[in-house]
């Protein structure tokens, strides 16, 4: 129905109700007080006992403030080489909340100073003390005033709705540059002479060295953390080695002539290679995006920071778009493998890369 719908209107309502819930909770045990121990008197201590709050409510966002930076550094150790910039982001003030602290801390320095040297209005607080219950006003008083300024906006940090930013974001950035630049150049078969496919490429590998490759597909790993070594066999217990490269591919691309692109096939030897294991073949090789955003997260760019605290959702995206982009060209469906896998386990130790591209090749070949 037409009354039920969102009038812009309606947030013009909100800032009134703000007031006039302050007023209430400030005139009531102002008033109640005045009533008791006259005017003067009840506002000294209204502004007194607000003051004590708000420093109170203020004192625990702080230490909400350091256990957050704490946590953060404790998490990640990389952390620490930004702490300055950790601390900027955690510690920030908005304009009115800094305002509202300033003058939270000169109203009960004021007060408290006021009572201790002349005992004043400490005499005429009998009926303040008898009723205490004005206490809650002013204290709801207090949170509703630091709620409004946002004083605890620090915790939601930078919102990050990526399906809102239709496709701005890093990782679906990363996914079409990486399929545009990259794979739609060495993947398919441009049906020329001096070009091949990488299934024709793997074929002709298997004819040259008298192998056989279990999948003839390019396997992308696309670990958690983003890292990915320079040899495969680092991350494999001694499992993989490297055997010889593909047949290069050479294209003229934004003025570089004949600019050359490889892919390695890798020999992996299941429980290591002095296991006795015959060899699986299989042509595999990291998301190289993907390590280019990792080193980004480890230097000191005004970006690092939300680019460490976003770096799942980003990998997650960068992931899930290169996929559909891949499945949704015919010319690259099918030639190609993502492997998206968490490379530290419960126990922070490093997964064995050469496990979790087995497990992908057994699943591809029991299917098939």
């Amino acid at each position: 129905m037409e009354s039920e719908k969102y009038s812009p209107s309606d947030d013009k309502l909100e800032p009134y109700l703000h007031i006039f819930f302050l007023a209430f909770f400030f005139v009531f045990p102002f008033s109640y007080i005045a009533t008791k121990s006259g005017a003067i008197v009840s506002f000294i201590t209204t502004c007194h006992v607000t003051s004590g709050f708000l420093l109170t409510f203020i004192l625990c966002d702080v230490v909400l403030r350091v256990s957050r930076t704490i946590s953060l550094m404790d998490v990640d150790p990389s952390f620490r080489q930004n702490s300055s910039s950790i601390i900027r982001q955690n510690f920030a003030l908005n304009t009115a909340s800094a305002v509202i602290v300033v003058i939270s801390v000169l109203l009960f320095l004021i007060f408290s100073m006021n009572i201790v040297i002349r005992g004043y209005p400490l005499k005429n607080l009998g009926a303040f003390g008898e009723f205490s219950f004005v206490y809650v006003p002013l204290m709801i008083f207090s949170f509703c005033l630091l709620r409004i300024t946002n004083l605890a906006e620090w915790e939601r940090g930078p919102t990050l709705d990526l399906d809102a930013m239709k496709g701005l974001d890093y990782g679906t950035g990363m996914a079409y540059s990486y399929y545009y630049g990259y794979l739609r150049l060495i993947l398919p078969n441009p049906g020329t002479t001096y070009s091949k496919g990488i299934r024709e490429k793997i074929e002709n590998f298997e004819d040259k060295h008298n192998v056989t490759f279990p999948v003839h597909k390019l396997f992308i790993l696309i670990p958690s953390s983003g890292y990915i070594p320079p040899n495969l066999k680092e991350a494999s217990e001694q499992w993989m080695e490297s055997a010889k490269e593909l047949e290069e591919e050479k294209r003229d691309r934004a003025g570089t002539i004949g600019r050359t692109y490889r892919n390695n096939a890798y020999k992996i030897y299941s429980n290591g290679r002095n296991s006795g294991a015959s060899p699986v073949y299989v042509v595999v090789e990291g998301a190289t995006p993907l390590l280019t955003f990792y080193e980004v997260q480890k230097h000191s760019h005004p970006e690092s920071i939300a680019y460490r605290q976003y770096r799942n959702e980003i990998t997650m995206r960068f992931y899930q778009k290169l996929r559909e982009i891949l499945q949704s060209e015919p010319d690259t469906r099918n030639l190609c493998e993502l492997i998206y896998y968490n490379d530290c386990d419960s126990k922070e130790a490093k997964v064995n890369v050469a496990k979790v591209i087995l497990e992908r090749i057994s699943e591809i070949t029991s299917s098939s």
